[in-house]
């Protein structure tokens, strides 16, 4: 997308609106953040080549199976040293931060490094002390057992 073009368009279009139309557009914070997560503007002091840190990252999926609920988690070139996980009630905490060393000019950068966390609703709050976790080929795994395995079906009278 062209700034010019969009600059070019909004001295156009501000002499058909007021000027408190524009205020309020510009004001709002949503503005800011869609201008960063949808155009391509490198801001000051940032590289062009730098990764974009995703709101979701790391991807998840949760299943439940009749007696637990899991939880995995795309951590590619993580290891458990990088991550650190906490639970509060149906919140699980994902934290983790990774620098990606590389000597020379970057000329592009596409795999994720920085500071991550992610809070992920759980399903079913877990057993105190009964969640395992562990990280294999790119994933971390969290699983705990269900407290409430069967569902009980209700009489309606």
């Amino acid at each position: 997308m062209d700034m010019n073009k969009i600059l070019q368009w909004m001295d156009l279009a501000k002499k058909y609106q007021t000027n408190d139309f524009w205020n309020g557009i510009f004001e709002q914070p949503s503005f800011d953040e869609f201008i960063k997560s949808n155009l391509d503007f490198a801001q000051e002091g940032e590289s062009k080549s730098a990764p974009r840190q995703e709101k979701n990252f790391p991807p998840t999926d949760i299943c439940l199976t009749d007696e637990e609920v899991r939880l995995i988690a795309d951590v590619p070139g993580f290891v458990k040293e990088d991550i650190q996980l906490s639970v509060s009630g149906t919140k699980l905490l994902i934290k983790g931060s990774k620098e990606i060393m590389m000597t020379g000019e970057v000329i592009q950068q596409e795999r994720f490094s920085g500071d991550f966390q992610r809070i992920i609703q759980l399903p079913e709050p877990p057993i105190p002390n009964s969640i395992r976790a562990k990280v294999s080929n790119g994933q971390l795994i969290v699983s705990y057992k269900r407290q409430f395995p069967n569902v009980e079906q209700v009489p309606i009278e």
